[in-house]
């Protein structure tokens, strides 16, 4: 297998495997000191192979993200051989200034999630690690260029706040993320980002803007003074998901193209340098109970 880059599926994802919008061949899960992960598929481009994971299952939405197992997720696909991951995930916009179907290449996260675990190392000192920039620089820069080259319309920055779930913001909630700064709302990027930062991957991440955060307001959300209705929202949703496959084809195309300008595979290299952990990322983890490991905490 030579494939270097994985792509995690948000919602919908499932829709394009049923489909087969994406040519893929089923490794399954992978076994991990985690648990097992979500099933790996692998999927052919012209331009190379990609790995392929859904985070909420392969039929239909099965789990929520409170429940996703990230940590297997991660793993499996770092012990793979991957070595950048780009995931999308659907998010709902604090600001009417996004259209719905619009796409976002965020650039830093607000993580207000409270019961998923958001390390590989538990009761252990290890996992300091810095969280700038939060996103891969090289990946962003790609995902910018594959767009472009594909003729979609998106934003080049913008803070993600990731909420625990899965239950929607209340109104009081999206005034408050509003003010921390934060352009969309969202229940999947954390802490994907930081376990891929303690595995030494690349991480970015493409929302696409599937409906408005909560207000309290019943009015329906419209553009240039022409109300948009119900359908036309969840087309223009369906849209931006069913152009996945093709801006993931370029994607891999454009990154031959785009020269290297980050440090991910260096994330832990002060816990290498002070001795507390060898270049062998495998032996970080040649301790770890797997029956300890997968326990869920209590709320």
């Amino acid at each position: 297998m030579s494939a270097k880059l994985a792509c995690i599926g948000g919602t919908l994802a499932y829709d394009l495997l049923k489909q087969g919008a994406l040519v893929a061949s089923r490794l399954g899960p992978q076994s991990t000191p985690f648990g097992d992960s979500q099933p790996i598929y692998v999927c052919q481009t012209r331009f190379g192979e990609f790995l392929f994971l859904s985070r909420h299952g392969e039929s239909g939405y099965d789990l929520a993200p409170s429940f996703v197992n990230y940590r297997a997720n991660i793993y499996a696909l770092k012990a793979l051989g991957i070595r950048a991951i780009v995931s999308w995930s659907e998010t709902r916009a604090i600001s009417h200034n996004f259209k719905i179907g619009e796409y976002l290449i965020v650039d830093d996260i607000i993580d207000e999630t409270v019961r998923r675990p958001n390390t590989f190392f538990e009761n252990q000192s290890l996992g300091v690690v810095r969280q700038w920039p939060v996103f891969c620089p090289s990946l962003r820069t790609a995902f910018a260029t594959a767009l472009k080259e594909s003729g979609c319309p998106f934003s080049k920055d913008g803070v993600y706040v990731c909420i625990e779930g899965p239950r929607m913001e209340t109104p009081a909630e999206t005034r408050k993320y509003a003010v921390y700064g934060a352009d969309v709302i969202g229940q999947t990027l954390a802490p994907e980002v930081f376990l891929a930062k303690e595995l030494q991957l690349c991480y970015a991440s493409l929302c696409y803007v599937a409906r408005y955060a909560e207000t309290g307001c019943d009015s329906r959300p419209f553009e240039n003074g022409r109300v948009l209705d119900d359908e036309a929202l969840r087309a223009r949703a369906r849209a931006a998901v069913e152009r996945l496959p093709r801006i993931i084809e370029r994607l891999c195309d454009v990154l031959t193209r785009t020269p290297a300008m980050c440090q991910c595979d260096r994330s832990m290299q002060h816990h290498v340098a002070s001795g507390q952990i060898s270049w062998d990322w495998r032996t970080w983890f040649e301790d770890v109970s797997p029956a300890r490991e997968v326990r869920r905490p209590v709320a």
